[in-house]
């Protein structure tokens, strides 16, 4: 399982060239894209702690899946878009909460494992609708 130690502060642009390249990603892989769901949200000092937590539920070499991701991401970034994710904050709700903002397409499945172009546009779609301001 991660430990909060083993999230990097940074990325080096080998790392994102190399996931960006992958057939399918891992939760190491999200690990590593985390500093740049971070970054994009400068006042939210804990953000980066919720992220460690819900990454360290996972084992680094689990298949990163878009359920995954979404739960990931959506318990981090307190997503609040969705009544049912709400009531049930599990990974079909998160999932479905981000086909209905647009991160991900209708025609996609939560089963489907994350290639890293899509994880590449994964996080700069929830940097872009949950986080960045306007």
């Amino acid at each position: 399982m991660f430990a909060m130690w083993q999230m990097p502060n940074a990325q080096s642009l080998e790392d994102i060239v190399a996931i960006g390249e992958k057939i399918a990603c891992s939760m190491a892989d999200l690990a590593i894209m985390a500093p740049a769901i971070i970054e994009s949200a400068p006042d939210d000092p804990e953000l980066a702690s919720r992220i460690g937590n819900e990454l360290a539920l996972y084992e680094p070499e689990m298949p990163l899946t878009k359920a995954m991701a979404s739960l990931v991401a959506a318990k981090s970034l307190k997503v609040r878009s969705s009544f049912f994710f709400l009531l049930i904050p599990s990974k079909r709700y998160s999932f479905r909460t981000m086909v209905v903002d647009g991160v991900f397409s209708s025609t996609s499945s939560g089963g489907d494992v994350m290639s890293g172009v899509e994880l590449l546009d994964f996080v700069t779609m929830i940097s872009q609708k949950y986080v960045v301001k306007p």
